[in-house]
């Protein structure tokens, strides 16, 4: 008689959860549609950024390595730094300042359309960008390879972007419960930084 249970218990379980934690949304679900930035309820990411870099502090150059005896492959790998210049393993305050105001810069314009299993996000009438919720992929760049991540936390669209755990940005488009606007929460973390986070408020027209 209990394993006949066990399955009824089962479905139980799986039901309870699905009310718990609702249905993976479809399409760009609640997000749909045209969304303008209210800047007086936003932060002001130059604001933001002063504050971050306050007790910044540039990274000192590693020291370069020096050949030892007539080892040919360390004398070239000494000659590749000497033409590379000094070698430094995190971007200077300007250089750092610059990537950063360019990732926190705040669309005017925001559109959310859907196809398929896809949510297309659109900002100031450029080129959508295009997600998959729960389809994984990588980006190589500067700081190497990124660990993408797309999913639907409840009602809450999540993009995580992971290098190691000093370089990480995070983006979470959430309905506000108020009001219904649209909040753009931005994360980033950075060697040197601490962590820098913008919330950004969009209205429908």
């Amino acid at each position: 008689m209990t394993s006949k249970l066990l399955p009824v218990f089962g479905l139980m379980a799986a039901l309870a959860a699905a009310c718990v934690f609702g249905a993976t949304p479809t399409g760009c679900a609640s997000l749909c549609g045209e969304w303008r930035l209210d800047a007086a309820a936003s932060d002001a990411p130059d604001r933001v950024l002063d504050a971050a870099f306050a007790d910044f502090k540039d990274p000192r150059p590693r020291r370069m390595r020096e050949p030892v005896g007539d080892n040919l492959g360390e004398m070239g790998q000494a000659v590749d730094e000497f033409a590379l210049g000094p070698l430094i393993d995190r971007p200077r305050r300007k250089e750092l300042r610059d990537e950063l105001q360019s990732m926190l810069r705040q669309p005017q314009q925001l559109r959310f359309t859907a196809r398929d299993s896809d949510v297309l996000i659109a900002a100031d009438g450029q080129t959508a960008q295009s997600l998959t919720p729960g389809e994984p992929h990588a980006r190589v760049d500067r700081y190497g390879t990124a660990k993408i991540s797309v999913r639907w936390q409840g009602s809450k669209l999540v993009i995580k972007e992971s290098y190691d755990r000093r370089n990480k940005q995070e983006k979470t488009y959430a309905l506000m419960g108020a009001d219904g606007a649209l909040q753009l929460l931005q994360v980033i973390t950075r060697p040197g930084l601490p962590r820098v986070t913008v919330h950004s408020v969009y209205r429908r027209p």
